[in-house]
């Protein structure tokens, strides 16, 4: 998923400051890409001693598995974790699982915790994160900025870690916390609608990832959520073309391809009817859209 991102090598980068101001405040343990092949990688907190410490992991390519309190989450690509380093909690590479391929970043100060806490209180064990999301793009560009050797100290790394917290903060808030009462499957599908809505997917595909079948799936989602599988994955794409109209100066017909559409003129004829304008109307117009497209 950030193939755009080509990297020479992967490779872990290691940082140990003295500034007791910037540590207590953010700062930033380790920074790394890894691609993970062998069954024997694992990693459990009830054996590990960094006390305070946080780690947010974010799936590039391939699955891993994480149990947390007894419970098995699968993290493939698009999906993200926060932890305690010295949790209730272990992951690993299944033993089905080619590989897994992740970006990490290990942080600690008064604020990560306090994002943490945050998280755990939403019970998003578990955070979708689409490629060109802030947090993401933030995470690889500090990696980049690691491996170029281009974080040499203490102030520079609270300030990137600071900023990295101030993201997930912004971006948890805009999460649908009611979706923690829906059921697994299509909390599924909302998770694969979520990561994968760019492509050329539709009802049959989410009702796969939900494991169900069409006429069932369609049925509970509509119950769940109060919208169809096709209104939810809309909304979506109609969201993230808004913010592309906003914030880039893409083409109508790349932010199509990019929001899971055929063509431009199939985009509009969308967005007019969610929106009630027209994609160039929309970029022209100073308007945020609604927080209720249906």
């Amino acid at each position: 998923m950030l193939s755009k991102f080509p990297i020479k090598d992967y490779s872990i980068f290691a940082y140990r400051f003295l500034e007791e101001t910037t540590n207590e405040a953010a700062q930033m343990w380790s920074v790394g890409w890894e691609k993970q092949t062998s069954p024997l990688y694992k990693w459990s907190g009830r054996n590990r001693k960094e006390a305070e410490k946080y780690i947010f992991q974010y799936t590039v390519s391939g699955y891993g598995i994480i149990e947390i309190n007894g419970k098995e989450y699968k993290l493939d690509a698009g999906k993200a974790f926060l932890i305690n380093i010295s949790g209730d909690h272990q992951y690993y590479l299944p033993k089905n699982s080619e590989h897994w391929e992740f970006i990490f970043i290990t942080l600690y100060g008064m604020h990560v915790e306090k994002c943490w806490n945050y998280i755990q209180s939403l019970h998003h064990f578990i955070v979708p994160f689409h490629p060109e999301s802030s947090p993401i793009q933030l995470l690889v560009q500090i990696f980049q900025e690691a491996s170029e050797k281009k974080i040499t100290n203490p102030f520079q790394a609270s300030s990137l870690s600071y900023r990295f917290i101030m993201e997930l903060y912004q971006y948890v808030k805009s999460l649908d916390t009611s979706t923690e009462d829906w059921p697994e499957n299509i909390l599924n599908a909302v998770l694969f609608a979520r990561n994968h809505f760019q492509k050329e997917i539709g009802p049959d595909e989410m009702a796969e990832a939900a494991n169900l079948s069409r006429f069932h799936f369609s049925r509970l989602f509509k119950q769940t959520t109060g919208i169809t599988p096709i209104q939810y994955l809309t909304k979506i794409r109609i969201t993230k073309a808004a913010e592309l109209l906003h914030q880039t100066k893409y083409s109508v017909e790349e932010i199509a391809t990019n929001v899971g559409y055929a063509n431009a003129n199939y985009l509009t004829k969308v967005f007019r009817k969610a929106t009630g304008m027209t994609p160039g109307q929309f970029r022209k117009s100073n308007q945020v859209l609604g927080d209720h497209l249906f």
